[in-house]
């Protein structure tokens, strides 16, 4: 299969860690030049020096993703600094806790983060990425298609993710943009450990809850590393034709393959005694 050559410059957001982390890397290994956002302008800065000093065409720029301000500038800085041929949406974080139990400001911060902030970043930056003919990337997730028990708006964001993946294929294609999602199950990354967790003692869900989390962490904590998502992606911006969605790993595609085949009460009966709720 012919490729495209490497060079490219490609912006990852989220990439202070885990996943993102290993993304960003991974690319400016291959020759890329590679601009990877991370929250803070001091761990920007600590990163930048760190890659330098390992000799990668990486560097740290400061974002908040839950500031529409701060996507906007730095989509404006990109611009004019060239643009850019990949965007790869990785940033995101997770919420834990009942639907009834969890405060509204939190919830509102899980869209602003893992949702409104990245697609206003990919907004601002579909100028340049029309204009170099480029690809978007979004890292989605396997709960995007099958909802998760006290994960519920972690589990919406990542389906909103797909959702947007999906549509923005279709609308860019005319233009030589191509967009896709990549699905990873769980991973052994850093997200166990920023989760949020919502805990009311006295809530009715208290005890299942206690049991879904305990099960969530062991999966992760014994997951693949972040690496298996790196290389995925690292294919993904060199392949001529990226396909819509891209499951990640054998367990990520035969998961997708069990929940097209088997009616919808099947896969969530599995998941409820897969987290014993």
């Amino acid at each position: 299969m012919a490729s495209r050559p490497a060079g490219r410059r490609i912006v990852v957001t989220g990439a202070g860690s885990g996943i993102g982390k290993a993304i960003a890397e991974r690319l400016a290994q291959a020759g890329h030049d590679v601009k990877a956002t991370v929250r803070g302008v001091e761990r920007a800065l600590a990163l930048t020096e760190a890659a330098r000093r390992a000799a990668l065409g990486l560097s740290f720029l400061p974002l908040d993703l839950s500031s529409a301000a701060e996507a906007d500038a730095l989509a404006r800085e990109l611009t004019q600094q060239g643009g850019v041929d990949v965007l790869v949406n990785n940033a995101g974080y997770g919420i834990f806790g009942a639907v009834e139990d969890m405060p509204a400001d939190q919830v509102a911060r899980q869209f602003e983060v893992n949702v409104l902030g990245p697609l206003l970043l990919t907004r601002g930056l579909l100028p340049s990425l029309r204009a170099r003919k480029g690809r978007i990337i979004w890292i989605g997730s396997l709960a995007g298609r099958q909802s998760l028990a006290f994960q519920a708006h972690y589990s919406a964001t990542k389906a909103a993710v797909a959702a947007l993946s999906d549509a923005l294929r279709v609308e860019l294609r005319s233009h030589g943009v191509q967009v896709t999602c990549v699905e990873p199950g769980d991973i052994a990354t850093g997200f166990t450990d920023a989760r949020v967790v919502v805990a009311v003692t006295d809530s009715p869900y208290a005890s299942a809850a206690a049991r879904c989390l305990a099960a969530v962490e062991h999966e992760e904590r014994t997951a693949v590393g972040p690496d298996r998502v790196a290389r995925v992606v690292e294919r993904l911006v060199v392949r001529r034709r990226l396909p819509s969605r891209v499951p990640v790993g054998r367990l990520g595609r035969t998961t997708c393959l069990f929940l097209r085949v088997v009616p919808h009460s099947v896969g969530q009966y599995m998941t409820r005694k897969r987290y014993d709720i």
